[in-house]
C-alpha cells in the first residue's frame, strides 16, 4: 500500500529533471556568446537539481512499476534508460572543464532524455500516442446479423476504446481486455465480464459511471464510447458474453436490432460493397402506411442506405399475420434484404417470397424451409446472399439455385445437405459455408486431472 502511494508521485517528479536539464542546456548554449562567468556559477546548481530530481523520479518510477499495471518489457526499457540518464547527468557535471568532451555528453544526454520521455509516454498513453494517423481499421460488417458478435462487433470496440489502458502493453488495475481469457479473469476490482450479469461485470459498471468520476472508463480525456457501443456491450453481457456465437444466435429486442444495424458497413470499403447490392435503378418510396403497420407488429423496417428507398426488413422470430403479409407484398419493389430467421411456418414465408423478386440478401435460417419451398427461389434472379443454416433443405433442393448467376455466398451449416453428394461444381462462383468450425479452448475452460493407475 505504501509502495503504491509513493509510486503515484512519479508522474509529478518525472517532469522536473526534464525542465531542469533542458533549462541548463539553454544556459549552456547561451554561455557560448556571453556572460560565461555567470553561467559557470549557475550551471552546476542546475545540473545538481536535475540529478536529484531524476534520481527521485527513478525511485518513484520503480515503485510505480511494482503495481504490475504495465508491460514489463517496456517498463524495463524505460527504467534502465532513465537510470542511464541520471548517471550521465553526474558525468556531465564532473566533466564541465573538458569542453569538447562535455559538449558531446550534453548531446548524448539530450538524445537519451528524449528516448526516456518517449518510452514513458508510450507506457502512459499507448505506443501510438505520437502518431498522426490513429485511425483504427475495423472489420467490415456487411451483414451484421451474420457477424461474429465478439470478433466483429465487441472486440473492435474494446480495441479502439480500452486497449490503451488494458492490453498486453498496459494493465491498469491488473485488467486486460485483449483476449477472452483475460476478459473473464478480470483484475483487482473484479471480473471484467460476468455472463448475464451487468451489475457484477466490471466493464459495464465502469462505462455507466459519469465521465467526471475517477473510475469511469474510458478515463476523462480519452475517446469515449458512443451510446450505440455502450448498448451493444451491455446487450452482449446480458446475453451471456459469448466469444463464438453469431449475432443472429442471440436474442434481440427491436431497439438492439436498430443499434446493431448502425454497425453495418462501418468503413468505406464495406459501404461500397453494400452499395453494390443496391440496384442502380431508382425505385419509388414504399408505402408509409405499410411500413408503419409492420413496425407496430414489431417488425424492423430500415432503409439499406441513406437517401435510398430500398429496404431491409427483419422479421426475426415474428410470424407475420395476414395483414403483415399484405403489407410486405406492397413493399415488394423496395425490399432487397429480408431476414426471416426463426419464422415457424415455411408456408407463410413462401407466400411472401413469391412476391419479392428484388431480394439480394435472404436469411431463412432456423426455419422449416425445405426442398418444397426452394423452387420459389428460382425466380429471385438477383439473389447474392442466402442463409439456409438449420433448415430442412437437402442437396436436392439446392438444384434450384443452379441458375442464380449472382449468388455469391451460401450458408448450409446444420442443413440436411449431405456434402458428400453435393456437386460443388454447380456453384463455381459461390462461396459455400458448411460451418462446423472448431473454437479454440482456453486454459480456463478445462481442468486436467491426473489419476494414478495401479498396475
Amino acid at each position: 500500500m505504501i509502495v503504491e502511494f509513493f509510486g503515484k508521485f512519479h508522474p509529478l517528479w518525472v517532469h522536473l529533471p526534464i525542465g531542469f536539464f533542458l533549462l541548463a542546456g539553454i544556459i549552456k548554449v547561451y554561455s557560448f556568446w556571453k556572460n560565461k562567468e555567470a553561467v559557470d556559477s549557475l550551471l552546476p546548481m542546475m545540473l545538481i537539481l536535475s540529478f536529484v530530481a531524476s534520481a527521485v523520479s527513478s525511485l518513484t518510477g520503480y515503485l510505480l512499476s511494482q503495481s504490475g499495471d504495465y508491460d514489463s518489457e517496456m517498463v524495463a526499457k524505460h527504467q534502465w534508460t532513465g537510470i542511464a540518464f541520471t548517471i550521465l547527468i553526474l558525468v556531465v557535471y564532473f566533466s564541465r572543464n573538458f569542453k569538447r568532451f562535455n559538449v558531446t555528453l550534453w548531446a548524448i544526454s539530450t538524445i537519451l532524455l528524449m528516448i526516456v520521455g518517449h518510452l514513458g509516454g508510450s507506457l502512459t498513453h499507448g505506443e501510438d500516442f505520437l502518431s498522426f494517423a490513429k485511425e483504427t481499421k475495423k472489420p467490415q460488417v456487411l451483414d451484421v446479423q451474420n457477424a461474429a458478435v465478439y470478433h466483429e462487433i465487441v472486440q473492435p470496440i474494446l480495441k479502439e476504446k480500452c486497449y490503451s489502458c488494458h492490453s498486453s502493453k498496459k494493465q491498469k488495475g491488473n485488467l486486460r481486455l485483449d483476449t477472452p481469457e483475460f476478459i473473464m479473469k478480470g483484475g483487482k476490482e473484479g471480473k471484467g465480464v460476468v455472463p448475464h450479469n451487468t451489475g457484477k461485470s466490471l466493464i459495464s459498471k465502469r462505462i455507466f459511471l459519469k465521465e467526471s468520476e475517477e473510475e469511469h472508463m474510458p478515463p476523462k480525456g480519452k475517446p469515449q464510447l458512443t451510446e450505440s457501443e455502450t448498448k451493444v456491450l451491455e446487450w452482449w453481457i446480458k446475453e451471456g458474453a459469448s466469444f463464438d456465437k453469431k449475432v443472429n444466435q442471440l436474442s434481440q429486442s427491436t431497439e438492439i436490432q436498430k443499434v446493431l444495424a448502425s454497425f453495418q458497413s462501418s468503413d468505406k470499403e464495406g459501404k461500397t460493397k453494400t452499395t453494390n447490392k443496391i440496384p442502380e435503378a431508382e425505385v419509388e418510396k414504399g408505402s408509409e402506411v405499410s411500413i408503419l403497420s409492420l413496425k407496430k407488429s414489431g417488425i424492423l423496417v430500415l432503409p439499406v442506405a441513406s437517401n435510398s428507398n430500398y429496404l431491409l426488413i427483419n422479421l426475426r422470430g415474428i410470424d407475420p399475420s395476414a395483414s403483415d403479409i399484405e403489407a410486405l407484398k406492397t413493399l415488394k419493389k423496395q425490399t432487397i434484404w429480408l431476414n426471416a430467421t426463426n419464422i415457424k411456418k415455411a408456408e407463410t414465408l413462401a407466400l411472401i417470397l413469391r412476391e419479392m423478386k428484388e431480394i439480394r440478401i435472404l436469411h431463412v435460417n432456423k426455419t422449416s424451409f425445405s426442398d418444397k419451398e426452394m423452387g420459389i427461389l428460382k425466380d429471385i434472379s438477383h439473389l447474392q446472399f442466402l442463409n439456409l443454416s438449420n433448415t430442412m433443405v437437402s442437396e436436392k433442393g439446392l438444384e434450384n439455385l443452379k441458375g442464380l448467376k449472382n449468388l455469391e455466398k451460401l450458408y448450409l451449416y446444420k442443413s440436411k445437405v449431405d456434402f458428400k453428394n453435393l456437386n460443388f461444381k454447380n456453384f463455381p462462383k459461390t462461396k459455400i459455408d458448411t460451418g462446423g468450425y472448431v473454437v479454440p479452448t482456453f486454459e480456463t475452460d478445462t481442468v486436467t486431472v491426473n489419476i494414478p493407475i495401479s498396475e
